[in-house]
């Protein structure tokens, strides 16, 4: 579109700030618990289970469940795909504040 201005294309999955909070956070890690994300973030375990539904169905991030000593136990890891979402999120960013200047 000719008349689309910069912020116009910023991922609305990622701007969301919640999973913006989780998508910065997943970054900087090769996984991470279900349990050790909510307690980071300060969220609930529906609220956080609704955010990485979207980021999944993004294809951002991996969601794994699996046993431990007969608990469950749910990982969750960002995608390829996740990062290079992210990047261009945060190049996106960059790019607006450098024209605001």
């Amino acid at each position: 579109m000719a008349n689309e201005k910069p912020h116009d294309l910023l991922d609305e999955t990622i701007h969301q700030r919640t999973r913006l909070a989780l998508m910065a956070t997943l970054a900087g890690v090769e996984r991470l618990g279900f349990v050790e994300l909510k307690a980071l973030l300060g969220l609930t375990d529906g609220n956080l289970s609704v955010h990485l539904s979207a980021l999944e169905r993004a294809g951002y991030v991996r969601i794994e469940k699996a046993f431990q000593a007969k608990k469950p136990v749910t990982t969750v890891s960002m995608t390829a795909k996740g990062r290079k979402a992210l990047e261009r999120y945060i190049n996106l960013l960059q790019n607006i504040l450098r024209h605001s200047r």
